[in-house]
């Protein structure tokens, strides 16, 4: 009868290919056989390591994963593999020169060497995300100044200056997905160290036209019509554009306008803090009707901007605006409610109306004609508690609620009833909300353990 040490190795080798790494690592262990059949070359094609390990990798297990020079190994994902450093790097660069994609967010124990040992040994990188920390100007850039093949890039602000976007800009012409989160300033660093200018923004526009998507994030932003104008101009087929909390007020409905008009292929326009009114909806509506995701938060939106958007854009999912600051009807209203329960999709699922004059019966018209995962009705002071409870029926998928800024929930009781009634809820901002004290978040905290609380 045949057994399991019968089969080939090739069979063997192939069932094991189906198997999570850390069940391949501990495979190894059987005997000799299969210590060997483990380190099969071929299985190590993609190495990803999982969420779930990421915490408990060391720099010692890659280097058992990958002891010797193979030519096959092109992925690599070391995401939030915290006990992973520079030692690792370089041996995995050494070792690995026909990598293509490295995942490193996370991996706050490497520094320049090992992203400038990356960039020596391996120049056929087009996939990279970089740690947070720790990583300097001068690293990226000799990064993409050794890999023109780059199409994907995840940095942080603080190592992506000028300097670094001209090196992207002449270095990278394929690039095509460019995300900048915001780095966490150390003490010794100033606002003033990690910031986003126009001129930054041209100068990437100009040299990656092919760029489709689009995210900058810094902790000063003072981009304005210029940039956006420059952006859209050279990147004509953005399909998503993502910009926080512009410092200046130079984001005008120009801006956005410009972009609607000239980048027909955005499905995602994220812009926080512009001086953005029903004017750019309007235009929105009219040139861009595959509009997924569309978020202005700190605008300047009424009814009329709502009706535009929800009636033309008939693929949208996303909505988030914030009321007009103009007195009289100009604003958003119960009547924007009828707007979305008339014409919202069945994909519709992420709703944030800022400061709007919605009232309880505006929410619960929405909540009863839309099924929402999201929904933010921060500054909305309209709507009491009641309103909100009213809802709970039609929001038993919710995951996101935001109630900051206002008076919905007032005490302990209250606080604890949303938890109880939204049994999907992951998190719940309660920024100022000045009923509730420090004594009722702790309670909902220590029922509610899995919710995320803001405050």
């Amino acid at each position: 009868m045949a057994t399991f040490s019968s089969l080939p190795d090739s069979v063997i080798v192939q069932i094991l290919s189906y198997l999570d790494y850390s069940v391949i690592i501990r495979s190894t262990r059987v005997c000799t056989r299969w210590h060997r059949l483990c380190y099969d070359p071929s299985l190590w094609k993609n190495v990803y390591i999982r969420d779930k390990h990421a915490s408990k990798i060391k720099g010692d297990t890659i280097t058992r994963l990958i002891p010797h020079r193979s030519n096959l190994i092109s992925s690599v994902t070391l995401t939030n593999c915290t006990g992973v450093g520079d030692d690792t790097l370089i041996h995995l660069s050494s070792n690995c020169p026909n990598l293509k994609k490295i995942f490193l967010t996370g991996c706050n124990l490497i520094t320049d060497s090992g992203i400038l040992a990356l960039a020596h040994n391996c120049n056929v990188l087009k996939t990279v995300s970089i740690p947070s920390k720790n990583i300097s100007e001068a690293a990226i850039i000799s990064l993409v100044q050794n890999n023109p093949r780059i199409r994907q890039l995840c940095a942080y602000s603080i190592a992506v200056t000028q300097n670094t976007m001209d090196a992207i800009s002449n270095g990278c012409p394929d690039l095509q997905t460019f995300i900048v989160d915001e780095a966490s300033l150390e003490k010794d660093q100033r606002s003033s160290d990690d910031v986003l200018t126009d001129k930054m923004v041209h100068i990437l526009a100009r040299g990656c036209r092919k760029l489709r998507d689009l995210t900058l994030r810094y902790n000063q932003v003072l981009v304005t019509n210029r940039g956006l104008g420059s952006l859209a101009e050279n990147c004509l087929n953005l399909e998503s554009f993502v910009i926080d909390y512009c410092d200046s007020s130079g984001i005008t409905d120009n801006g956005v306008c410009a972009m609607a008009q000239l980048c027909r292929n955005l499905k995602c326009l994220n812009i926080s803090n512009g001086i953005i009114t029903d004017v750019s909806l309007v235009v929105i509506a009219a040139h861009l009707p595959c509009l997924e995701d569309l978020s202005l938060e700190f605008s300047d939106i009424s009814d009329l901007g709502i009706l535009a958007v929800m009636s033309k854009c008939e693929k949208i999912s996303s909505l988030i605006v914030h009321n007009s600051t103009r007195s009289g009807e100009d604003r958003i209203t119960d009547r924007s409610a009828l707007v979305l329960a008339k014409f919202a999709s069945c994909d519709f699922r992420s709703l944030g109306l800022g400061f709007a004059d919605i009232t309880n019966e505006g929410l619960k018209t929405i909540c009863c004609n839309v099924d929402l995962f999201h929904l933010s009705i921060s500054g909305c002071y309209k709507i009491t508690f009641e309103g909100l409870k009213s809802c709970f029926n039609c929001l038993d998928c919710l995951w996101n609620l935001d109630v900051s800024f206002t008076d919905i929930v007032l005490e302990e009781e209250q606080l604890l009833e949303i938890g109880d009634s939204l049994p999907f809820l992951h998190s719940l901002d309660i920024t100022d909300c000045f009923g509730i004290s420090g004594e009722s978040i702790k309670a909902f905290k220590e029922k509610f353990p899995d919710c995320k609380v803001s405050m």
